[in-house]
């Protein structure tokens, strides 16, 4: 009897079943639930799409804008699917973007292939225990797009990964990481960097002649001035204080952002330094898989993937770290590399993977079980919050540490090479 269930948890049309499944899971207990975890769409996704029909103003457009002007295809599409129930017309397409993202992934090519069944399942554990956020937000699109990408890259068409990497992009800006990845990883870069950035450009164009260059890209200048929201690493010091009756700190509710806050001593000065420390790290992260890859034999497939996995997830969890926001939904980009790692079989991805699935649990206990408590302040709440980022930069520091070993082992290589040559 076990037997044959393992079995039937190897068939492709069960995975998809259980995909299915599991969001219909997720949107009861979004609606059933404790908090409002599909709340995004009814009190900002349809509230701006109502507000743009009035105006006849297009954000992102023709006004500035928190997120890219593309967002706005999937919030109008359920208003065109059905506007007298706006959040089951979005819930219904993000569904099914996801199940297709899903079939790409276990169809493509035709093959059975057992790694992609076990990562597979990982992305429904994974969404599971993030909960109802990670089917109600933008976030979810970007990694059903994300995953058609990352398909592509292991079918080695990186050009096509490229397109749809730079598409990404424009929903959620994270997948840049996997486009510079992509575009690094190959001998032949420059065509692929043509596909990537050309299609990125394309798109910018397409916003301006509707638009302009400035409201275009007014998601990256929207949010510079914003706070530390509470669930990033860096609220800690405040929300401690503030658990500790500090008169000087405590929590706001930012209307402007409709997110809580920390404020307090200091906290606007951390807050202008993560964007820059973002940026640094993200910077020099790309640089050494960059620089690994490039030492890295064409012919070495398996290194030169296992570096491409290592980096992929260095920058997603520096996008996470260093961010003021912190918002659970973010939690959710760490699937894609994690699928990644799994499919091609990168050593002590296992460990990686099960980590993840703690962050993930901790995540969607943090938000929305627990969050009041956080709010009000209750100690034990803050802990548990505290021991999610904890583990979060624990895990970017390992993975650092990997890809410093690894580069380690290159430069030692090198040396070898270079006595054996004299």
């Amino acid at each position: 009897m076990i037997q044959r269930l393992v079995q039937l948890t190897r068939l492709r049309p069960v995975v998809l079943a259980a995909f299915a499944l599991q969001h219909l899971w997720l949107v009861w207990q979004g609606l059933h639930g404790i908090g409002t975890p599909l709340g995004d769409i009814e009190f900002a996704y349809h509230p701006w799409v109502k507000d743009m029909l009035a105006s006849h103003q297009i954000l992102g457009l023709t006004q500035p804008w928190v997120y890219p002007f593309v967002d706005e295809i999937f919030m109008f599409i359920p208003q065109w699917l059905h506007p007298s129930n706006y959040q089951a017309a979005w819930l219904t397409m993000e569904a099914m973007l996801d199940l297709a993202a899903m079939a790409v992934l276990l169809y493509w090519p035709a093959k059975h292939d057992s790694a992609r069944v076990g990562a597979a399942w990982f992305w429904i554990f994974a969404q599971l225990l993030l909960g109802p956020v990670s089917v109600s937000r933008l976030d979810s699109i970007s990694v059903a797009v994300t995953t058609v990408g990352l398909v592509a890259w292991l079918r080695a068409k990186p050009s096509q990964a490229a397109v749809w990497f730079a598409i990404a992009t424009w929903i959620k800006v994270w997948p840049v990481t996997l486009l510079a990845a992509t575009i690094a990883e190959v001998k032949k870069w420059k065509p692929v960097a043509a596909w990537g950035l050309g299609t990125g450009a394309g798109v910018l164009l397409l916003g301006a002649l509707f638009g302009n260059f400035k409201n275009v890209l007014s998601f990256v200048t929207e949010q510079t001035g914003r706070g530390i929201q509470i669930e990033s690493p860096w609220a800690l010091p405040g929300l401690w204080a503030a658990v500790l009756h500090n008169p000087s700190y405590g929590i706001f509710y930012d209307n402007a952002m409709k997110t809580f806050q920390v404020y307090g001593p200091g906290e606007a000065l951390v807050a202008s330094l993560l964007s820059p420390a973002m940026y640094i790290s993200l910077g020099l992260t790309l640089l050494a898989g960059w620089w690994l890859l490039r030492g890295t034999s064409e012919a070495d497939v398996a290194s030169r993937n296992e570096v491409f996995a290592w980096t992929v997830l260095a920058a997603i969890l520096e996008m996470i770290v260093f961010n003021k926001v912190g918002s659970p939904q973010y939690y959710g980009w760490l699937i894609v590399p994690a699928i990644l790692g799994r499919i091609e079989k990168v050593p002590n991805w296992n460990v990686v993977t099960n980590w993840l699935l703690v962050v993930l649990g901790l995540t969607g206990l943090v938000y929305p079980i627990i969050y009041d408590h956080i709010l009000t302040g209750k100690p034990w709440a803050t802990a548990v919050l505290t021991f999610r980022n904890v583990a979060v930069v624990i895990l970017l520091l390992l993975v650092v540490l990997r890809i410093a070993e690894l580069a380690r082992e290159q430069l030692l290589k090198k040396r070898a090479d270079n006595v054996l040559l004299n």
